[in-house]
């Protein structure tokens, strides 16, 4: 018998003055609307969707879908909610300070929470209906994109991104609205200290899983991505999804997400809290998203002609000026064995549109098409469109940068990493050229990423453009993901880290220096690899620094083949020892970040053609040494070199490999 999976789903980018409105809310709802008819498994689960957005979404509106809609969920069934939307605080009444020493309680602002007579829905309220849906013991996740800081600062928030915060509201709320009393909250709530629950959210001892946006005294933030204004963490989480294999566990969707968010977005950390933590290695939603097959079909659709049966929501990249995602097409009896050599390829497809749930395409390399036909295909080539910039300030040193990413290639060619934007909306970086020195931010602040270039000359505005290029190759590294055809499970190698014997199984790893006899002594920990899957696999692990290095040396030479239960350890075992470099702590800055970034697949490559230095360094790249000849090892030089297409050839093999990363944080205090 079919399962359940009952979705609350609500976005707010409209209030009720005055509280600010938002632009990307309802965009994260749609996004994960759409992946999710797109993706569960029709075979195994039923979906039921409940969809509030802006004035929909009003407190009764958000109670009743709980109370309504949720609360179906029974035993094997999966409750969903998923809230996009400002989060804030509101004064307590006396009789909650015993719980909230603060004496403020998180809240989710609903629509009309500000209209008169109007109230935020409460954390104890919230405790309240996961309670309620409880019941029934069905699976339940909560994922809110949203902040409630109760710094009330801006700090180091981009001037054009906005945050998911409404201020605090200090209106005196009368026990009686609210839909729990002060006796049923004590006893649902948790036990654990606020110490122990980094999203401040007070949420119940009813099971369930728990992914917020940021810490409690951070903001999520909202920004343009790709044209569209998304909410960072929603962005990431749902992007990460669709580029898997079937279900992430949350472990796993929760490292990959958070890695993302940040090296993209400042002063942002998802958490990741489960009432019993062994639940966050089961899969998402319980195991209710479908597997992809290891192959797409091309068949003649009669509105859009021929199209493959995947799309957005299956991680089809959208194509960007030439750069698309190309397929090798095979005839459709064509066994797997017979796939893994692109040479057999009958023909070639090129997507030219992708839609949610399917891809328009042309074919090329094939007569007397006929629409009865279908084909096996597999990606041959993943798109890598250049990063857009944002060239601004003093006309002196913008013309001058603009001429430097014109002539930067070999040739005096334009780059082939970067192209000019006119609006922050386009971009990934922006330029500045303000009082006579370059500086390199992200598209809506000014806060540099890199340090500045003092002057303006053809030289300086070259060395900018090719610090925007080393940043665009770290973060396409970073960036890298599985291909929507993997058959590799996402768990298939893990990645297990030991500090003083200790496993650390925490989600998201944060290292702390030590301080013993009046020094600061810095961590060490240890990292071995883990083959869990039931076939052979090649295994690169990549530390992308936060000063944009990337230093493929972790595994001995570079990689290696793990059989079915076999383990490899990082630097033969040895200590890895992080560090917050001395002569930046003297500066104030007290972390350091690393993306530990895995790449695990079916051939043999070589990692270290993605070696880079620190920036401002001299970049070297180095010779392939013939270690293998898939689209993988192709797709590798690219990213480096950008000097490959992406059209099958002779001895290429089509190999099967998947992504997976980790963030870690290393703290370095202060006296």
């Amino acid at each position: 018998m079919a399962r359940n999976l009952y979705a609350l789903l609500v976005g707010i980018d409209e209030y009720v003055s005055p509280v600010p409105p938002l632009q990307g809310c309802v965009n994260d709802i749609t996004a994960i609307k759409e992946y999710l008819e797109g993706r569960v498994d029709s075979d195994g689960y039923q979906l039921h969707l409940r969809t509030l957005l802006n004035q929909e979404a009003t407190r009764q509106a958000i109670v009743n879908g709980f109370r309504q809609h949720l609360c179906q969920a029974e035993s094997e069934d999966v409750a969903f909610f998923y809230y996009a939307g400002h989060g804030s605080q509101e004064e307590a009444p006396q009789e909650y300070w015993t719980i909230e020493p603060d004496r403020l309680n998180e809240t989710l602002v609903c629509y009309d929470s500000m209209s008169p007579g109007g109230w935020g829905l409460a954390d104890k309220e919230i405790a309240k209906l996961i309670a309620e849906i409880s019941q029934k013991n069905p699976h339940i996740t909560i994922i809110m994109d949203c902040c409630h800081s109760s710094s009330g600062t801006r700090g180091d928030i981009e001037a054009d991104t906005a945050e998911r915060k409404a201020p605090i509201d200090r209106r005196k709320r009368p026990l009686e609205s609210y839909i729990v009393s002060h006796l049923e909250a004590e006893q649902l709530l948790t036990e654990r200290s606020l110490a122990k629950e980094p999203t401040g959210w007070n949420l119940p001892r009813a099971k369930h899983i728990f992914l917020a946006a940021c810490r409690d005294r951070e903001t999520a933030k909202e920004y343009s991505i790709n044209g569209q204004r998304r909410g960072a963490f929603s962005y990431f989480l749902v992007d990460s999804l669709k580029k898997a294999n079937g279900s992430l566990t949350y472990r796993d969707l929760f490292k990959r997400t958070h890695a993302l968010v940040q090296s993209k977005v400042l002063a942002q950390s998802p958490q990741l809290e489960a009432t019993d933590l062994d639940d966050i290695e089961q899969p998402f939603l319980g195991g209710a998203i479908a597997q992809h097959k290891p192959y797409l079909t091309v068949s003649y659709h009669k509105e859009h002609q021929w199209v493959i049966d995947a799309g957005s929501v299956h991680g089809i990249p959208q194509p960007s000026g030439e750069e698309t995602t190309l397929l090798a097409l095979f005839p459709f009896d064509s066994s797997p064995q017979q796939m893994q050599k692109l040479s057999a390829a009958i023909g070639e497809a090129k997507v030219i549109a992708v839609m949610p749930q399917m891809s328009l395409v042309q074919i090329n390399g094939i007569e007397a098409l006929e629409p009865g036909m279908t084909f096996k295909a597999a990606i041959a080539s993943l798109p890598l469109p250049p990063k857009g910039v944002v060239i601004t300030g003093e006309l002196a040193g913008v013309e001058l940068a603009r001429t430097a990413l014109q002539t930067i290639s070999a040739g005096f060619q334009p780059s082939l990493y970067l192209k000019e934007v006119a609006t922050p909306e386009e971009a990934e970086f922006k330029l500045l050229a303000r009082n006579g020195q370059y500086t390199i931010t992200r598209p809506a602040g000014d806060r540099p990423i890199v340090a500045p270039i003092q002057g303006y000359t053809e030289q300086n505005a070259l060395q900018a453009i090719e610090r925007l290029e080393h940043i665009t190759r770290w973060t396409n590294i970073a960036e890298l993901s599985s291909p929507a055809t993997s058959s590799i499970p996402a768990d298939a190698v893990q990645i297990v880290i030991y500090q003083e014997g200790q496993e650390l199984k925490d989600p998201q790893i944060n290292l702390h220096y030590q301080l013993q006899n009046g020094n600061w002594k810095g961590p060490a920990f240890k990292l071995k690899l883990k083959n869990t899957s039931n076939q052979e696999l090649f295994c690169a692990l990549l530390d992308l620094t936060d000063s944009y290095a990337v230093i493929p040396e972790l595994l001995e030479t570079g990689g290696v083949w793990l059989k079915p239960g076999e383990e490899a350890w990082a630097l033969r075992g040895e200590n890895i020892y992080p560090t917050v470099r001395e002569k930046l702590w003297k500066q104030g800055i007290t972390q350091s970040q690393d993306i530990l970034k895995l790449i695990v697949s079916t051939a043999e490559f070589d990692a270290s053609l993605l070696r880079q230095n620190e920036l401002d360094l001299p970049f070297f790249p180095e010779r392939a040494v013939g270690r293998g000849n898939g689209t993988l090892n192709r797709l590798m030089k690219r990213v480096q070199s950008r000097d490959l297409r992406a059209a099958p050839e002779e001895e290429e093999l089509y190999d099967d490999w998947i992504t997976s990363q980790i963030h870690i944080t290393t703290v370095r205090p202060r006296p």
